[in-house]
């Protein structure tokens, strides 16, 4: 099965869920797109005060979907087409929105999916959720666009502890690091996230849009980056670590690599 996004709104609040049977709800190209849509869709809709972003089948999201790897990073062109056509500007889309966006995190939340949820303004965790972001394992950096949204999310000192040791953080752990601004019980889940979401919703929605647009561009100021430095973070696509990171994932092995 393919996957897809969903799409529901209700009371001012809309609820928009990524599914993936089978993947643990990893993104493939056609839903970061779709995702796109669905976000550029909501900015113009001013019925919607909160909107909830969250994962089918108790996961919120294991990433990107690594089989379609071999295409979409089969070398530095597609792979900067696909990072800076496709996941950025989906990201952006997510980010952009005037509304309010909490990302409600169950089981799994790693790679583009801990991405996702970072481009929401909070995130509320059930005690079943694992952060992390195991991209050395493929061999693959992230690109300054997406390990921007990182840095001013997360700090430098938890990003690079999630990008160099490739662990995975329980929603305690994520929770005393900021990843996320609530952890609760998994059988208190729905209910706090429905309670946040209304709460949301019942206040200003100009206040809640007025402080949601000034807060990015004071963070922002500090995190720029120049054409050139863009274009080197793209070079690993054609290194024999990346190649072997994704050879050794889809072959289910331990990777072998150089650093070459």
């Amino acid at each position: 099965m393919a996957g897809t996004i969903h799409f529901v709104a209700d009371a001012g609040i809309a609820t928009v869920t990524l599914e993936s049977a089978g993947k643990l709800n990893a993104v493939s190209v056609a839903m970061w797109q779709e995702l796109r849509g669905v976000f550029e869709a909501l900015a113009g809709d001013a019925g919607v005060r909160c909107v909830v972003v969250r994962g089918a089948g108790g996961n919120f999201a294991a990433g990107a979907d690594l089989d379609e790897f071999a295409e979409v990073h089969h070398d530095v062109a597609s792979g900067r087409r696909f990072h800076l056509e496709t996941v950025v500007p989906s990201l952006a889309a997510i980010r952009d929105v005037p509304q309010p966006v909490l990302a409600a995190i169950e089981g799994v939340c790693a790679g583009g999916g801990l991405q996702i949820a970072l481009a929401c303004d909070l995130r509320i965790a059930a005690d079943t959720a694992r952060f992390g972001v195991p991209v050395g394992r493929l061999g693959l950096p992230v690109v300054l666009p997406e390990l921007r949204l990182l840095l001013e999310r997360l700090g430098q000192t938890v990003t690079a502890d999630l990008l160099l040791t490739g662990r995975l953080l329980d929603a305690m752990q994520a929770r005393e690091k900021g990843i996320v601004s609530q952890t609760v019980a998994a059988a208190d889940f729905e209910q706090r996230v429905s309670e946040t979401a209304h709460a949301i919703a019942a206040g200003s929605p100009l206040a809640a849009r007025r402080n949601k647009a000034q807060i990015r561009p004071l963070v922002e100021r500090a995190m720029q980056y120049t054409a050139h430095e863009l274009d080197g973070s793209f070079d690993f696509l054609d290194s024999a670590d990346h190649r072997e990171g994704i050879a050794a994932f889809i072959a289910k092995r331990h990777p072998n690599f150089t650093g070459k």
